[in-house]
């Protein structure tokens, strides 16, 4: 279990810091979301933070999404969120700031409600679960808000998320997603993969091949294929916010190279 509920007020409060911090310029500026420019990304926060208020604390579903397919999920969530950017284009920052404030609080408040072992509301799909637990979804969430506040802060150049406390559990989560993303890759039996983030906040999270499957391991014996990936550019490769070969200066593979190279394929996110 990865715990990051105590997390979340620093995480908000640090993105209300930074949003009444910019220039109107800076809002305008873009992001390694291509579509989005640094308001776009502030208004979809405010919408996933009231989504999430009202079908769990609210229990309002405005439309079902728990029987859709993966992919069909991903267009319908992909359209409620470009819907939501596009009419929030008309307000202001300074009304989209005092709305992140207020949701996000409520938006805190509710998980505190939560049993973090129950099952959770939606699985965390791009980890392969058809069902979570609670502190799987509430995880989620968390490494979410990060690197779309990260994504802001990367835009206009006003500090970073990188320091050890807030990025390492980001890099936790997101690891979670790889024995799922090796599933359909085949190797022998007993082959092992580490994949090391290097750097303060980083660490190394590897898997075994074992029974035609794949799953974590704490062997501290040399893995059979090292993948080396700079903290600097890990979040942004596992959110697809840059291309693994524009960023290759940047990470490094020992052992089988298509197998390690899969590894910087890896995606901890709805993209």
């Amino acid at each position: 279990m990865v715990q990051v509920l105590h997390l979340f007020p620093r995480l908000n409060s640090s993105l209300i810091d930074l949003l009444e911090r910019l220039s109107p310029a800076q809002w305008n500026s873009p992001t390694a979301c291509k579509q989005w420019t640094v308001k776009d990304i502030a208004a979809h926060l405010l919408d996933t933070s009231l989504r999430r208020i009202s079908f769990g604390r609210d229990n309002h579903f405005s439309q079902a999404t728990q029987e859709l397919a993966f992919e069909d999920l991903l267009k319908f969530l992909n359209t409620l969120n470009a819907d939501w950017v596009d009419a929030y284009k008309r307000v202001s920052p300074q009304v989209l700031i005092k709305q992140i404030s207020a949701a996000q609080n409520d938006f805190y408040e509710y998980f505190l409600t939560l049993n973090l072992t129950s099952p959770a509301l939606f699985p965390v799909s791009w980890a392969g679960e058809d069902q979570s637990q609670t502190w799987f979804d509430i995880a989620r969430e968390y490494t979410e808000r990060w690197h779309h506040q990260q994504q802001i802060r990367l835009a206009t150049g006003i500090g970073s998320l990188l320091e050890r406390e807030l990025y390492h559990p980001f890099l936790e989560i997101s690891m979670l997603a790889l024995p799922f993303h090796y599933k359909l890759k085949a190797a022998a039996e007993g082959v092992t993969i580490r994949v090391t983030v290097v750097g303060d906040a980083g660490g190394s999270w590897s898997i075994i091949r074992t029974n035609n499957t794949w799953k974590f391991t704490e062997a501290e014996a040399d893995a059979d294929t090292q993948v080396y990936i700079d903290q600097n550019i890990a979040w942004m490769l596992f959110s697809k916010g840059i291309d693994i070969f524009e960023a290759q200066q940047y990470w490094q593979i020992s052992g089988d190279y298509e197998l390690g190279f899969h590894a910087l394929k890896m995606t901890a996110f709805m993209v």
